[in-house]
């Protein structure tokens, strides 16, 4: 066969290819190409290059989609369990009424202070012509009330002030004369106390005068007691300084053999041992001599120690003699300071004396005085009568103006009016029903912002602050953003406020991982924040950290 003959040709197989639009075209067949020849090197070709190109580049593109998505992913805390929720304010009436009018519909925007339902209000009106009616009639006859007060009052009010004059100076007069004795029984106290204490200071110094011939006699008997100590001292240097003596001839002696004995040691005349023990013996006196002499020193301190206490002892004996002498002096003028309190004491006993007389005039001087005011007010009792029928007048007055109030008050309850602006939402009022107290009749949704309550996994929370940037996404509102910030979190997890909270104590535990509701606040002035409903589902993402 020939050489064109032996060579194979490879046939390439079109596949469609659908397009964006998701048609589906097919592909231009390939021209048949000749196999490379055996031993010769397959050269790549150009569209085989371009597609492992065209690879390397997508594989590039998906590498940096992927670590952006990554570093976003971790920048961001996202959950979908989460909605919109805003105030709702309940509207019901104050009174029971019949509804005559409803003038809003669901879903109306109202203004506060705007009528929202008219109650009847003819029986508040009835009520309140009737009380009106009721306070002229009272106002009427006060008026009558107030004169007979007057011409009442004018006949007594003379002598009434003449007898409450009295009655003021006496108890005037009362007062000063208490004050007096008062300022006299405080004097004896003060005198009495000091006298108290001049005593009492007597006695300290007559305790402390005595505590001073103690410590003087102490002192003398320590100045004996030092002299026999520093008698005994001295008998004992004595003894040292003998033994000291004794010692110094038995040691000097002792050398003296020592060294002779070593020399016939060294001579031969006798052995080394012999000579070692007069040694020996010549050191023993030595250390003898060196411990009388410690001894000796010992002794003589112990003689100077003596001494100072026989000189300290001096010394506390000339000032225990000093504070003898003051204590003394502190007696007598203990003694005087006495005197003079006692005498202080009997005169303002005196004082008091007369200041308590002055006293029992004065209240006798009072008591005439009161009973001269209770003959005036005798001679005022239809004043009285006439003051207690002008009292009930005025409480009349004041009843009729009370029920004039809560007339005026239930009639203005007949109209219910907006308490704030927002949208009216769960009307239940209707004309011809009855409303009661209490019962809501609608509700209206503030329109100030709404926020968004999102239920973040506890596993989530701990990259959660107050006032990261939040942003939301709607599902009933696709392709808008809302921007936000957290407000808080928070203090229990949503199950916590279940109807049945979780019993972790039990002994069928399961670890569910719990959810805690975390408020976001939306910005302010958003596009399209008007169109956002309470309950609406939403997406929140918190960004935890900048990018």
């Amino acid at each position: 066969m020939s050489a064109v003959e032996n060579q194979k040709t490879t046939k390439v197989q079109s596949y469609p290819v659908e397009s964006e639009a998701g048609e589906r075209h097919p592909l231009p067949p390939e021209p048949a190409t000749e196999a490379p020849a055996r031993g010769r090197r397959a050269r790549p070709k150009p569209v085989r290059v371009a597609l492992w190109a065209l690879a390397a580049v997508g594989l590039g593109v998906a590498a940096v989609a992927g670590a952006r998505a990554w570093v976003l992913a971790s920048a961001r805390v996202t959950t979908d369990n989460a909605y919109v929720t805003s105030s709702v304010v309940q509207v019901s009436p104050q009174i029971a009424g019949t509804i005559r009018r409803v003038l809003v519909e669901d879903n109306q925007m109202v203004r506060a202070g705007d009528l929202l339902v008219q109650l009847e209000d003819a029986l508040p009106r009835a009520n309140l012509e009737q009380a009106r009616a009721n306070l002229a009639a009272a106002i009427a006859q006060a008026s009558g009330s107030d004169a007979g007060v007057s011409l009442a009052s004018e006949g007594a009010y003379a002598q009434e002030t003449q007898a409450r004059g009295a009655v003021a100076q006496a108890e005037s007069a009362i007062l000063t004369a208490r004050a007096e004795a008062e300022r006299a029984e405080a004097a004896v106290a003060a005198t009495a106390a000091s006298a108290r204490g001049a005593r009492a200071s007597a006695a300290t110094a007559a305790a402390a005068l005595d505590a001073a011939v103690a410590a003087r006699e102490r002192a003398r008997s320590a100045i004996r007691a030092a002299q026999a100590q520093v008698e005994l001292a001295r008998a004992a240097l004595e003894a040292a300084e003998s033994a000291e003596d004794a010692a110094k001839a038995t040691a000097e002696r002792a050398r003296r053999d020592a060294a002779r004995f070593s020399k016939l040691s060294a001579d031969g005349a006798i052995s080394d041992q012999t000579a070692d023990q007069w040694t020996t013996g010549a050191r023993v006196a030595e250390a003898q001599r060196e411990s009388a002499r410690r001894q000796v020193a010992q002794a003589r301190a112990a003689v100077a120690a003596r001494e100072a206490e026989v000189e300290a002892a001096r010394d506390q004996l000339t000032s225990a003699e000093a504070a003898v002498e003051q204590a003394r002096a502190q007696v007598r003028a203990a003694s005087e300071q006495a005197s003079a309190a006692e005498a202080g004491v009997r005169q303002a006993r005196a004082a008091a004396s007369a200041a308590r007389e002055a006293v029992r005039q004065a209240e006798a001087k009072r008591t005439q005085a009161l009973g001269q005011l209770l003959q005036a007010r005798a001679g005022r009792h239809q004043v009285a009568v006439s003051q207690t029928t002008e009292a009930q007048a005025r409480s009349r007055i004041a009843q009729a103006r009370a029920a004039l109030e809560a007339a005026q008050t239930q009639l203005a309850y007949t109209r219910i009016v907006a308490p704030v602006s927002g949208r009216v939402s769960r009307k239940t009022a209707e004309v011809g029903g009855l409303a009661q107290p209490g019962m809501p009749l609608l509700a209206i949704i503030p329109a100030e912002a709404p926020w968004v309550v999102a239920n973040y996994k506890e596993t989530q929370l701990a990259s959660i602050r107050p006032g990261q940037p939040a942003e939301v996404r709607v599902d009933a509102l696709p392709g808008r953003l809302f921007r936000g910030r957290v407000d808080s979190m928070s203090a229990a997890t949503g199950s916590t406020f279940s109807l049945l909270p979780p019993e972790n104590a039990a002994g069928n535990f399961t670890k569910v991982v719990q959810r805690v509701p975390v408020k976001i606040v939306l910005d302010p002035g958003q596009p399209g924040i008007e169109d956002l409903r309470a309950g609406m589902s939403v997406v929140a993402s918190v960004v935890v950290r900048a990018r």
